[in-house]
This record gives structure tokens, sequence and C-alpha cells, in this order.
């Protein structure tokens, strides 16, 4: 026990050490940064924006941090690396803890399962927030088009419409083209900045704009008519996924009701007689059969899903 205890303190000492070493290597990676954004100059801001972007692309293949500051940059959840990366250890200690004191799991059983819940349920947090993230800007990206398409008939140039929209806009449309708006100020050009916005919010709604806009502006076409039209678009999109989640309704409903039925009946089976449920979890063979009985729901739980979902 002492020896298993030993091994535990040492695994989480680990941990906690490559947590610490990332929250100091994010905080010299962006110290640096602010140093080389005080030294630049306006006319050395395109050589900038080319280095930045090296430098991007060299932490997207290899940084840890870095990959994880790109996912945060996707939502908008207020919080940073090193506050993330705390937070999961935290979380991790005081599973492990409850688990090994109040539930008297074995400490090497309960280690694993201590480490891989918080990670987890980070990146479950970290996917919903995306999902709502791009579905807040993309329910807002007809308007938004609208007022740009407005800005640009009143003869103003590309960077004062843009500014337009971030003035008049809220949420993820003005935090995103608040970024573009800052990146055509810092020298670059219209069609890299919505690319890179395609990156942030890879949906077919921003694919539609950002090709549209980058033909344009290389074409020389009306700018104008093309982000009325693509707003007009964009909104009779909108109306038809709305249809076809209404008409899915049915079967997500009865997707749900039957996800929670086995739950429920375990749940009164407990209520009433508890005993009954015993050799499900005291027996081996009971443990084995729970298992494959959850991994069942789980994997019908994905398929109806999977058939209730309708891609427009």
């Amino acid at each position: 026990m002492t020896l298993t205890l030993i091994l535990t303190a040492a695994a989480f000492a680990v941990f906690g050490g490559l947590v610490l070493g990332l929250i100091v290597r994010s905080d010299r990676q962006r110290r640096r940064h602010l140093a080389r954004l005080r030294r630049v100059r306006p006319d050395t801001a395109k050589p900038m924006v080319k280095t930045q972007r090296a430098i991007s692309e060299k932490h997207r293949k290899f940084g840890i941090v870095a990959r994880i500051e790109q996912e945060l940059a996707k939502t908008s959840l207020r919080t940073s690396v090193s506050e993330l990366l705390v937070q999961v250890f935290i979380a991790a200690v005081g599973i492990y803890g409850l688990a090994v004191i109040l539930a008297r799991v074995h400490p090497l059983t309960a280690l694993p399962f201590a480490i891989l819940v918080p990670v987890g349920t980070a990146f479950l947090v970290l996917r919903m927030a995306k999902n709502r993230y791009r579905a807040a800007f993309t329910a807002d990206l007809p308007e938004a088009l609208d007022v740009f398409a407005r800005g640009l008939r009143a003869g103003r140039p590309v960077s004062d419409s843009l500014s337009i929209v971030v003035a008049n806009a809220k949420g993820p449309i003005q935090s995103e083209f608040s970024r573009c708006h800052d990146e055509i100020c810092m020298g670059t050009t219209l069609p890299d900045s919505l690319a890179r916005l395609e990156l942030r919010i890879p949906t077919a709604e921003v694919s539609f704009f950002s090709v549209a806009t980058s033909l344009q502006a290389e074409t020389g076409g009306n700018l104008i008519e093309t982000m009325e039209g693509l707003a007009d678009q964009l909104r009779d999109r909108r109306k038809l996924r709305k249809k076809a989640r209404a008409l899915s309704s049915e079967a997500r409903a009865s997707a749900v009701i039957l996800a929670l039925l086995p739950f429920a009946v375990t749940l009164a089976i407990a209520v009433l007689n508890g005993a009954y449920l015993e050799p499900l979890y005291a027996d081996p063979r009971g443990q084995m059969i729970s298992l494959i009985a959850l991994s069942s729901i789980g994997l019908g739980v994905f398929i109806m899903a999977r058939m209730g979902k309708l891609d427009v």
C-alpha cells in the first residue's frame, strides 16, 4: 500500500510538473510576442505579418500550448491556457481523493480515471463552446453582410465598412470582424484575412463568404451585389435548416426517450428493491453484462442521433 501511494504521488508530481512547464512556456511565448510587437514599426508591418504567420504555422505543428490557444480562440471562453491547465489538475486531484478516500477505490485503479475524466470533460466543454460560438456567428452573419454592403454602397473602403460592422455588431460577429479589420489595417489583404476567418470558423456559410469575396476582389466585380445576394442566400439556408430541424423533431424526441428509458427503469428498480440489482455490480459476470449493456446503449444513441441529423 505504501509503495502504491508513493507511485501515485510520483505520477501526480510528474503531471503537475508537466502542467507547470506548459504554463511557464506559454507565459514566455506571450512575453516574447508582446516584446516583438512593441518593437514593430509601421514600415515593417507586412513583413511582421508574414513572420507571425510562419510562427503560427510552426506552433500549429509542434506546440501543444499553441494548439490549445488556437482552440480557445475559436470560442467565447474568457480563460487562458494556464488557467485551464490548473483547473484540470485541481479536478484530477479532487476526483482522485474522492475515489480513494470515500469510494474506497484502489489507488492504481483510480489514477487513470482521475486523469482521463477531467481531460475528457475539458475537451467536451471546449467542443461545445466551439459549436455554440460557430452557431452564434452563423446566425448573425447575414445581417452583418447587409451592414457591410451598405457601407460599401455609401462609398466607404473595405476597412471602414468592416469597422461599421464591428461598431454595430456584438458577440462572435464583433470579435471575428474586429480581427479581420485589424489584420487589414496591419497590411494583410482581404482574401488572406477571410482565409484566416475560414480557418477559425470552418462552416459552409463562412466558406461562401470567403470564396465569393476573394473572387470579386481578384476579378474586380461588383462586391456590393455579391454581399447582398449572399446575405439573401444565407437567410434562405437558415430557414431551410430550421424547417429540417422541425421535421426531424419527432425522431430526436424518440431518440431521447429511448436513451433515457433504461436508466429510468434501473432507477425505479433501485428505489423499489435495491438488492435486485446487486448482481450487476457485485458479481464479475454482472459487471461484464453491465459494461456490454452500457456500450450497446451508447451505440444505439449514437446511431439514432446520426439518423435524426439532417445535413443542410
